[in-house]
């Protein structure tokens, strides 16, 4: 029995279908990020399912993806200026350390959503007559927030943390 569902099989066996939001959110891999965050943040969610141009999940982009792709930008050039120019005064270094965070946001900005996804995404599905109870695993095997569900490799559903948290808590959507 999962101890996470307090030993109770009517939630190891419930279906997903139980718990997915029907409604999602989905972002393209053509948009600009930019675009993407904007929308993330408008809809107040951390992630999205990221789809090609025939509707296919390709992968998933998160808010932690673009800061991580903003922060990886500022490591590389403080490195690279550190590597070439002589040490500079506190004042120059951090105008400096400013300007490089203005470029890296904007180029991370203005990049496709597809340039933040990895070569070879591994992208966790659930299918629609998949147990809530395999959602959990995932989840927690992967240190996931988000699982999107798919049929026909078209995204139906997903499961959230927070929608098993709040099922679990007894809320309703």
């Amino acid at each position: 029995m999962s101890p996470m569902l307090g030993g109770s099989d009517r939630f190891r066996f419930m279906s997903v279908q139980n718990v997915m939001t029907h409604e999602v959110f989905c972002v393209r891999a053509s948009d600009k990020v930019v675009d993407a965050w904007f929308a993330l943040m408008e809809r107040d969610i951390s992630g999205a399912p990221v789809l090609d141009e025939s509707d296919l999940l390709i992968g998933i982009l998160s808010v932690t993806d673009i800061y991580k792709a903003i922060v990886d930008r500022v490591k590389r050039a403080r490195s690279l200026m550190q590597a070439t120019t002589e040490p500079l005064d506190k004042e120059a270094e951090l105008q400096e350390e400013r300007r490089e965070l203005t470029l890296s946001v904007r180029a991370v900005c203005e990049a496709n959503v597809s340039s933040l996804l990895p070569m070879k995404p591994e992208v966790f599905t659930l299918g629609v007559n998949d147990s809530l109870d395999r959602a959990l695993k995932i989840i927690a095997e992967n240190n996931i927030n988000r699982l999107p569900v798919v049929k026909d490799g078209k995204v139906v559903g997903i499961v959230t943390r927070q929608d098993i948290i709040a099922m679990l808590a007894g809320k309703k959507k």
